[in-house]
């Protein structure tokens, strides 16, 4: 019988920034995200963005957050990576206003040194996720 194979140092890393994205703690976040990021979220909606800089994604991210009341959650379902790419398939969940958004995404991010240089939100229904934010 052989060993497990270990999990790729970047699914490691995004699995610690997801949990303390989930569990409000964006310090965690910072510590796993370059100082120079570059990130969007598509759309239309209040949240839709296109930083640059890790100050910048830590506000979109605190916007989304404060929009949600803090029930923003990302739930992975599958993770792959492949040298500096990862990326995830899964469900996003949140509340606001008396509306509930739970629907699947995919996030697409690109690593350097083990940490986030890049990355990108994709809703897979973008309409529905628009019009949740707004």
């Amino acid at each position: 019988m052989s060993a497990p194979l270990a999990e790729h140092p970047n699914v490691v890393a995004y699995r610690r920034m997801i949990d303390g994205f989930n569990s409000n703690d964006l310090t965690a976040v910072a510590n796993l995200v370059d100082e120079g990021v570059v990130y969007t979220i598509p759309g239309r909606s209040p949240i839709a963005c296109a930083t640059t800089g890790l100050p910048a994604h830590l506000a979109a991210l605190k916007h989304a957050k404060d929009r949600s009341g803090g029930t923003l959650k990302l739930e992975p379902r599958a993770v792959a990576a492949d040298g500096d790419y990862l990326v995830v398939w899964g469900r996003i969940t949140a509340e606001r206003e008396g509306r509930r958004l739970d629907c699947e995404h995919c996030v697409m991010y690109r690593f350097r040194s083990g940490k986030i240089v890049e990355g990108r939100t994709v809703p897979i229904d973008l309409y529905a996720f628009d019009a949740f934010w707004s």
